[in-house]
Formats: structure tokens, C-alpha cells, sequence
């Protein structure tokens, strides 16, 4: 009985759009299994509590996952929705196995689902394994005999800091390495894209902001407001992402509806935001659902990396595709090698493919990784004058 909620909101919510998948040339899928390939965000650990067994619904498991060819992925966890008051979450939450005593705070609950990221590690023999240093993110795509992938934890809300900054160096300790001061709503951070007020930075948020890149988490500007994005900007002296985004001028140009927030024009970038981020040292993670993407095929997410490259640049593209995030996909996690085979025949070359499909997200991870203050000795960050 604890599982029907999360059973069916998973059944729901995780859909794919494409049931069979174009066939991926030999050499197309040998040059795949060569690079790492990144995805910046996965919510499974939000619908399910299972990642090791294949499931025929939803978009990630570990088989499906290693079938996919990736080499690092980032499970993100989200304590509240779909408002501050968590309208939803308590039930859900509960339907998923988290004990009562995990669903008194925020901190409680990012601490739940980071213990059951753990433990799927634990038990997975080997073939999930956290990332937590530089020294654990992958090098290149080929893995040990057996295959594995590696994972880390993320955050979506700054609400889960509980308007205490401390809480930023206990998720580090935890081992938490991105977060997203903003989600669906606004808080007391920042506001929300798809917020009622879409506020901009806060002092506390700022304060914030700060903290990560002293700790060494990376700081994520998905779901910020264009008002918080332009404050926090400036504030920035680490690589940072944004991590799992679409693009107004192909979805949302013209979405307005009353009443409702979450919508394409609301949720996506425009073309302005997307060139700030970038030039201020962003990697901007490409998501592949049908809503933000504006169709529900390859073609679709091949004309949105190609106005992120024309808006960003090829080094500043990645991929976050919210899988198990309660969107309907394009596809599963297995159809990332169809992705690079489109990719490839849309004209572009091998170097950018790759560091669209993960090379550019491991150098913002391993960057931040590794400039990371020791939280315990360390003073915060310098900030040197641009």
C-alpha cells in the first residue's frame, strides 16, 4: 500500500516518446563507448527505491544506465513539491519507504534519500560507484571489466538549508557536490522561474552562493529567475552549470497560460540568459524533455544543441536530462547513443560531440572538485577582481 503513490506517479509522470530507437551505427557506437558521457541530473531516487534492477518503466536503472553508456550521472534530490508547503511530498515521500522520523525537516529528508544513494552503491557490487573527489569522476568512456558508473548527489531547492548556512558544509560531509538554490518555487534564497513573485538574490542567498564555492559544491542556476540569474552572475568565481534547461525560442516563445506557472516560456532560457551564463564561465546542461524541447524526437534535441552551441559556445554544452523527473522524455537513458549518432549525422564533429556528451560537464566537476577549500581549516574564497 506504500508503494501505490510513488508506483503510479511513476507510471504516469516518467513516459518516453519514443518506444523504439533508431539504430546506432558500429562505428558510431565504438566512438560513444570511447568518450565519458555525463548526465548532470536524474530524479529516480525520487519515484523509486530501487536503481539496481531493470524495470520496464520510467527512464534510469543501473542496467539501463551501463546499456546507455554512461560514466557519471547526478542524482538529484528535491525536498519539497510541487510548493514550500510540500503539498505533495509528505504522502509521497512516505510512499516511497522514508521513514516518519526522515519527513520532519528538509535536511531530514535530503539525508533519507542520500542514505538510500548510498546503499545502493553499497549493494551493487561494484557497478555503482560515488563520485565525491576529481579523482573519482571518469577519465575517458571505457570502463573497468564489468562495467560500473559513477554517481553524485545533488540538490534541487535551497529551502533545504533551512535558512541556515551551516546546513551548505553538513550536505558537503554528506556528500552532496551540486546544488540549485532554486527549484519550482521561490524561497527565501532565490526566486523561481516558475515562481509566483520570480524574485531576484537574496542577502541570504548570497551568502549562500558563497558558501558553496568555499565548500566546494557546485553551484547549479537551473530554475532560477532571469532576475536571479542576473544577480548571481556576477558573484561567481568557479565554473558553474545550469544544469538541465530548454530553450524559449524553440518552446515557449508564446506559452503564456493564466494561471499556470510551469510553462515552456517560463521554465526555458532566453537567448540573452543562455549567453550570459555562458560567458560568465557556465556549462549549460540541455534537458530531453518533449515540453521543453518543443517535439518529441532526436531531431527535436538535435536543433536544441545546435542553438546552444550558437548561444554558447562548444565548450559550455552539456547534457542534464531530467530523467525520472516527472517529464515525458524523448527516450530512456538507452537511447543516449542514438542522441550521439544523430548528433553526428546533423554535420557535427566527433570533438564537439564529445564534449557535449560529457566532456564539458567532468571540467566544471573537476575544477570545482578540486579548487575545493578544506571546509574545516579554510577561509572562504578570495574573490579575485575580474
Amino acid at each position: 500500500m506504500r508503494s501505490v503513490i510513488s508506483r503510479s506517479a511513476d507510471r504516469l509522470l516518467n513516459t518516453a516518446a519514443l518506444d523504439r530507437l533508431p539504430p546506432v551505427p558500429p562505428d558510431v557506437a565504438e566512438f560513444h563507448a570511447s568518450i565519458p558521457v555525463v548526465d548532470l541530473l536524474v530524479g529516480t531516487v525520487l519515484f523509486r527505491p530501487g536503481l539496481l534492477a531493470r524495470r520496464r518503466r520510467g527512464h534510469v536503472d543501473l542496467p539501463r544506465l551501463l546499456e546507455g553508456g554512461v560514466d557519471l550521472v547526478g542524482f538529484t534530490i528535491a525536498t519539497r513539491h510541487p510548493d514550500l508547503r510540500g503539498t505533495l511530498s509528505t504522502r509521497h515521500f512516505w510512499s516511497l519507504g522514508l521513514p516518519a522520523r526522515a519527513l520532519t525537516s528538509d535536511m531530514a529528508i535530503a539525508g533519507a534519500f542520500i542514505d538510500r544513494i548510498e546503499s545502493w552503491a553499497g549493494t551493487s557490487g561494484g557497478r555503482l560507484r560515488l563520485a565525491r573527489q576529481s579523482k573519482d569522476l571518469p577519465v575517458g568512456g571505457r570502463r573497468e571489466p564489468g562495467g560500473s558508473v559513477r554517481a553524485f548527489i545533488g540538490v534541487q531547492g535551497g529551502h533545504v538549508l533551512e535558512e541556515d548556512p551551516a546546513n551548505v558544509q553538513r550536505l558537503h560531509a554528506r556528500g552532496v557536490r551540486m546544488l540549485a538554490p532554486a527549484h519550482v518555487m521561490d524561497n527565501a534564497l532565490v526566486g523561481s522561474n516558475t515562481g509566483r513573485r520570480a524574485h531576484g538574490l537574496t542577502a541570504f542567498g548570497r551568502e549562500v552562493v558563497a558558501e558553496l564555492e568555499r565548500v566546494g559544491i557546485v553551484v547549479d542556476l537551473a530554475h532560477m529567475s532571469p532576475a536571479g540569474i542576473r544577480d548571481t552572475l556576477p558573484l561567481l568565481r568557479r565554473p558553474f552549470v545550469l544544469s538541465h534547461t530548454g530553450f524559449r525560442r524553440l518552446s515557449g516563445a508564446t506559452s503564456r497560460l493564466p494561471g499556470r506557472r510551469f510553462t515552456p516560456h517560463n521554465r526555458n532560457l532566453g537567448d540573452e540568459e543562455a549567453r550570459s551564463v555562458a560567458a560568465a564561465g557556465g556549462v549549460v546542461g540541455l534537458t530531453l524533455s518533449t515540453l521543453l524541447l518543443g517535439a518529441d524526437d532526436l531531431d527535436a534535441v538535435a536543433r536544441t544543441v545546435d542553438a546552444a552551441l550558437e548561444l554558447c559556445g562548444p565548450t559550455k554544452v552539456a547534457i542534464g536530462s531530467d530523467f525520472d523527473g516527472a517529464l515525458r522524455m524523448v527516450c530512456d537513458v538507452t537511447g543516449l547513443p542514438a542522441v550521439t549518432a544523430r548528433l553526428l549525422a546533423g554535420g557535427l564533429d566527433r570533438k564537439t560531440v564529445a564534449a557535449v556528451m560529457g566532456g564539458n560537464a567532468l571540467g566544471v566537476l573537476s575544477q570545482v572538485w578540486s579548487a575545493a577549500a578544506d571546509p574545516a581549516t579554510s577561509a572562504p574564497w578570495r574573490r579575485p577582481a575580474r
